[in-house]
């Protein structure tokens, strides 16, 4: 069955670009308005996005991509956490070619009302790849977060989060919805694994044809953070959880569910970045999202940059684990690490025990001998070894290797949007919106890539409005990242002026990649990373 992703994009200039993209899109022949007389069940693809959120501080926007062969419609459903269907909110896209994309952006959705909180449902008569993009600005300065995810279509029984934190440190927090992909009630129980050992089991109180656990309505959701949180409809998070590092394992009845997490900072540094549960499904391949050997598609420890590595083991036996970090010119450094059953454990580039050196930048592979989930996350220092954050964070989930693909689908590609090409190449500022590209080879062996990236000529962005498609190729060995902004190596084989649009990538062998997505036109932690579609 096909499954879906949702990782963070960006940005505020861009949100409002982005809203606009779908009405400029109106004016090629693509339709779009509420929706009439559809319904999900009516169109075979379907995704659920938890968590939307249209408020002045926080809000979020979906972008679908027509990943089929032929032209479609794409209807995007509201429901509230109680699994209310909201009819004023539902909007439709008719006549969306193949790849392209449109964006339903909560913000500007007048049939939401500020505050609202809920579930969003895409459905389409093609396949489609979709991105949940969630923005947050901090009162009275502006300062922007903002995180992406990947849409799943289904979920899972058991899902397990290898990163949860309440306020540990009095700072690091996460928040996690749990949204019901199914046709009947979910009761959902949550199993937490401290670091170092013990945890606790919030098993709900029952109710609404649950025996025990909490209880999810079809179309519903259910949210847990730091603190309990009416408006937003969050629940605390056990007490015997805070101050806490651990991981955490959804466990659920009567209906398959799906687990977006947020993690964020209550202090200092702008910072938000965003992962996906994994499903645990050793029955089923096709679904289960562990593996025993893991590509992280990224790891740096350079000019600040960091990345960490938090793994989670949800089987009842103690994993042991081997991180590999190979650089793009080869060297390797290794790591052991054990998991206890249950239990999570973590690593960072900064950690002694790696040896890696400044300046490095690859990706890393984790060998099991227990199928585990491990989560990537990235952040940057003010100065090497500064311990010092700066306004950035993200996330991105760990690839089995056996779901790497000879195609890979980013829906979302930049190159100078709303950029200033003079100043850009003068002082390196003002460049705008872009992207990088990180493409592994798992195993280290040589791929032999051919990168298609196709301009949205609806995106309304200044210079990005005509029809251009980019190809270039290149023999990746290991690993290898392709940044959009510069002049050479950029994966596009051209250095057009503005950008905005989606790349394929095919290969000769099976690869795995992720994308990032930046802007230095405004304050706060402007980053956005998401894991490629497969395919």
């Amino acid at each position: 069955m096909e499954r879906v992703r949702f990782k963070s994009v960006a940005f505020a200039a861009a949100l409002g670009a982005l809203a606009l993209a779908a009405v400029v899109a109106q004016d090629a022949g693509a339709k779009s308005g509420l929706r009439d007389n559809l319904t999900a069940e009516k169109l075979p693809y379907n995704q659920v996005l938890p968590a939307l959120l249209p408020n002045s501080k926080e809000n979020t926007s979906v972008i679908a991509q027509n990943n089929g062969t032929a032209a479609a419609t794409i209807a995007m459903d509201i429901y509230t956490p109680q699994g209310v269907l909201v009819p004023s909110a539902s909007k439709v896209e008719t006549n969306v070619p193949p790849g392209g994309t449109r964006t339903f952006a909560q913000a500007i959705n007048t049939g939401l009302t500020p505050g609202f909180r809920g579930v969003g449902v895409l459905s389409s008569d093609q396949p489609i790849n979709a991105l949940l993009v969630r923005d947050i600005e901090q009162a009275g300065t502006g300062r922007k977060s903002y995180s992406i995810h990947n849409a799943y279509p289904t979920g899972g029984s058991v899902v397990t989060l290898p990163y949860i934190s309440n306020n540990l440190d009095n700072t690091y927090n996460t928040r996690f919805a749990i949204a019901n992909t199914g046709s009947a009630t979910a009761c959902v129980t949550i199993a937490y694994a401290y670091v170092g050992g013990g945890g606790t089991t919030d098993a709900g109180t029952g109710g609404s044809g649950c025996a025990t656990g909490h209880p999810i309505p079809v179309g519903g959701q259910i949210a847990f953070g730091p603190q309990t949180v009416t408006a937003e409809a969050t629940q605390a998070m056990p007490a015997a959880t805070a101050g806490r590092l651990m991981a955490a394992t959804v466990t659920s009845t009567g209906a398959p569910v799906t687990v977006g997490v947020d993690a964020y900072l209550t202090s200092g540094p702008r910072k938000l970045g965003s992962y996906d549960g994994f499903i645990v499904d050793t029955g089923s391949p096709a679904s289960d999202d562990l593996g025993t050997t893991i590509s992280i598609p990224l790891a740096l420890k350079l000019d600040g940059y960091y990345s960490q590595v938090l793994m989670s083991n949800p089987n009842g036996t103690a994993a042991n684990a081997t991180i590999t970090y190979r650089s793009q010119g080869g060297q390797t450094y290794t790591v052991n690490r054990t998991i206890p059953a249950n239990g999570t454990a973590n690593h960072s580039v900064y950690e002694a025990d790696g040896g890696i050196p400044e300046g490095f930048i690859g990706a890393a592979t984790i060998t099991s001998d227990q199928p585990i989930a491990a989560v990537l996350f990235r952040a940057k220092m003010t100065a090497p070894g500064s311990y010092i954050d700066e306004d950035l964070y993200t996330a991105v989930n760990g690839v089995p290797t056996d779901r790497a693909t000879t195609t890979a689908k980013l829906p979302l590609i930049f190159r100078r949007a709303y950029g200033n090409n003079a100043t850009c190449e003068a002082q390196g500022a003002l460049c705008g919106y872009n992207s990088w590209v990180s493409i592994t080879v798992p195993g280290g062996g040589t791929a032999n890539v051919t990168l298609t990236t196709i301009n949205d000529p609806t995106s309304a962005a200044p210079g990005c409005s005509g029809a251009a498609t980019y190809t270039t190729t290149f023999a990746v060995t290991g690993s290898f990242v392709f940044y959009q902004n510069a002049n050479s190596n950029n994966g596009l084989g051209a250095n057009p002026a503005c950008l905005w649009g989606g790349m394929t990538v095919t290969s000769d062998v099976p690869v795995i990649a992720i994308a990032d997505v930046t802007t230095d036109l405004q304050p706060g932690d402007n980053d956005g990373l998401y894991n490629a579609f497969g395919s």
